[in-house]
């Protein structure tokens, strides 16, 4: 039996982008800038004598000031705990606790240029990171082991990013890091900024005609996509021997969906969720001594859904929800097959911005769901839980026939 609750809190956005004539006053002296999230996991596995729960947070907080136009002094502020307990033996007590809590902050001071909506920026800051990490083990004899250890870190970074006005308030940023010489960006990070303090404000006429691709009797096309692949290997040997253990993991997933607009802003229609994954071990000790197993996952659902826009307005929210039914095999070398039906619901919502006439985008900012599956070979049940309130969603985008 494995369960696992997710809850996420970020106040950093992916979202949508428009133009606002006026956003030269978020780079103005005196606005305050704004963004971060706070995540939070947990998972459970239970096997035979064997069970282990891994609960994660996550905290980070970004604050900072223009002191004057287009020059912005803050810091970025990092938290991350994890606990990771497993219990072991016929009355589970053989146990380990291990706990690591990193803390980090990153003053920097950004520099500004840029025209209406569009800046870009550069900077610099110090990154000052301290870890402690704690492992408490207890065998069946009731014999207390205690291990902990401390790092600190020390590391200047080169800051640069993207910032496109949403309005005077809002921002979309697209940043990058880089703790290396020559520079090598990591940490791409695209979201929405608040801004604060702000004194130039706009006027805004809103229009209650409803969009184009609101319409009745509209048609509506989308899908996600994802192919991936990951290699790990581990060569170990001795004065005439070299062993090379290598996993290579290839996976394709597609969920096309289609929709109706029947009026009222509605959407109905499904989703059909497809994907494919292949799991291949390599165990070599020689040219003429290798051994191989693949195992092969295949699934495919069927996903009902409706969908309900609340706003006539270029940019508002939409709430949805769908239910979901899956056939997933799983076949390998050996006797290694089984087949497990999946059953799941979610209730969602977020914020959509109807880009030009033929276009939606969306980003989900919160929701709810559940999913449970069962083997038909073995019994094995698994069950999942996930709430979730998100300022960082993933962009989706629908094709809509006029």
């Amino acid at each position: 039996m494995r369960n696992s609750v997710r809850i996420a809190l970020p106040l950093l956005v992916v979202s949508q982008v428009m133009f606002s004539p006026s956003a030269r006053a978020q780079t103005e002296k005196g606005v305050g800038w704004l963004s971060g999230n706070v995540g939070w996991q947990t998972g459970r596995t239970d096997l035979f004598q064997n069970s282990d729960k891994l609960s994660t947070l996550t905290i980070s907080l970004t604050q900072g000031t223009f002191l004057q136009d287009n020059v912005l002094i803050g810091a970025d502020l990092r938290l991350t705990r994890i606990q990771d307990i497993t219990r072991q033996g016929f009355n589970f007590d053989a146990v380990s606790d291990s706990r690591q809590t990193t803390f980090g902050a990153t003053p920097f001071i950004r520099r500004f240029w840029g025209k209406e909506a569009l800046h870009g920026y550069v900077g610099g800051g110090l990154a000052v990171s301290y870890g402690r990490n704690r492992l408490l083990t207890t065998n069946t004899q009731q014999s207390i082991s205690e291990q902990e250890s401390t790092q600190w870190r020390l590391t200047p970074e080169f800051q640069a990013g993207v910032l496109y006005a949403i309005n005077t308030r809002w921002g979309l940023e697209l940043s990058a890091r880089s703790a290396l010489f020559p520079v090598a960006f990591s940490n791409l990070n695209l979201g929405l900024v608040v801004l604060t303090d702000v004194k130039k404000k706009r006027s805004v006429v809103t229009s209650r005609q409803t969009p184009a691709q609101l319409l009745t009797g509209n048609w509506v096309v989308g899908g996600t996509f994802e192919l991936g692949t990951n290699t790990q290997e581990l060569i170990s040997g001795g004065d005439k021997l070299t062993t090379v253990q290598r996993q290579i993991t290839r996976q394709v997933v597609v969920s096309p969906s289609i929709g109706y607009i029947p009026g009222k802003r509605w959407v109905v229609g499904i989703a059909i969720p497809i994907r494919q994954q292949e799991l291949t071990n390599e165990f070599n000790r020689s040219s003429t001594d290798s051994q191989k197993g693949i195992v092969l996952t295949k699934s495919i659902g069927i996903e009902p859904f409706a969908k309900k826009y609340l706003s006539k307005t270029q940019f508002g929210p939409f709430v949805a929800g769908r239910v979901g039914w899956r056939d997933e095999q799983v076949s390998g070398d050996g006797a290694l097959q089984s087949r497990a039906a999946a059953y799941s619901w979610r209730i969602s919502g977020g914020l959509a911005y109807l880009l030009g006439t033929r276009f939606i985008v969306e980003g989900e900012l919160g929701g709810v769901g559940h999913d449970w599956s069962n083997d038909q070979q073995t019994g094995d049940a698994r069950t999942n839980t996930e709430i979730s309130l998100s300022l960082r969603p993933s962009l989706t985008m629908t094709y809509v026939f006029l």
